[in-house]
């Protein structure tokens, strides 16, 4: 049966890539421009870059 990561990774791996590099657009931008709110960006980017990594090592574990 296949854990809830294997299936993140294999059906929601091209929307969370997409998420990640939206935000790290966004997140770039803002730092090039001086913003000082980057809470929200800097938020999701380390979210979808975990699941994204969690969802690869759950993939090669099994």
């Amino acid at each position: 049966m296949m854990g809830l990561m294997q299936m993140v990774a294999v059906y929601l791996m091209p929307i969370l890539c997409f998420a990640f590099v939206l935000n790290t657009v966004f997140l770039a931008e803002k730092i090039k421009n001086g913003d000082e709110d980057k809470d929200k960006n800097t938020f999701w980017v380390a979210i979808t870059f975990t699941l994204i990594v969690y969802s690869f090592v759950s993939l090669l574990i099994m």
